[in-house]
């Protein structure tokens, strides 16, 4: 019985490319690499002095913020910096968490009317975005990475 239960194991590591160590090796970066793109493409919208910048300073304001130009500009370099540093693999627990707290801010600032049918879906939008960073920032890099974390002591990996 202990080897059918081996060879199906086995078969099934074959058979479905999740289960296997290249994937398992490759899955976070390419994981990294979209989430730091997509960051970094934000990021081209708020380039201080662009015509896009002005406009993102205009509908921040316009939700009713304070010092708009300062929170765009500030949301860039965050964006910037942070999307970077998924990318490479550096500090990566850290530049995760810090983007969930900001997508959380902006789901809460901009799309914080769920009866409005255009704002609902960018809302859960925001929260599977949270979601996938809050994710990266419990398991890090894992591999192909400028800096490794290690996983705190007691943590399994999947």
């Amino acid at each position: 019985m202990y080897e059918k239960e081996g060879y199906i194991h086995n078969f099934l590591k074959m058979s479905l490319p999740h289960l296997t160590p290249t994937y398992e090796k490759w899955a976070p970066l390419i994981a990294r690499l979209i989430f730091g793109g997509a960051f970094l493409m934000s990021a081209f919208y708020k380039i201080p002095g662009s015509e896009s910048y002005t406009m993102q300073v205009g509908m921040t304001d316009a939700a009713g913020l304070p010092f708009a130009s300062i929170l765009v500009t500030l949301a860039f370099v965050l964006e910037v910096v942070a999307g970077v540093c998924l990318i490479i693999g550096f500090h990566v627990r850290t530049a995760a968490a810090a983007l969930a707290v900001f997508v959380l801010l902006i789901a809460l600032t901009f799309y914080r009317d769920l009866s409005d049918m255009t704002q609902f879906p960018l809302f859960m939008s925001c929260l599977e975005l949270i979601a996938g960073l809050i994710y990266v920032s419990v398991y890090g890099a894992q591999s192909v990475a400028v800096k490794t974390c290690q996983l705190p002591k007691g943590m399994m990996r999947g």
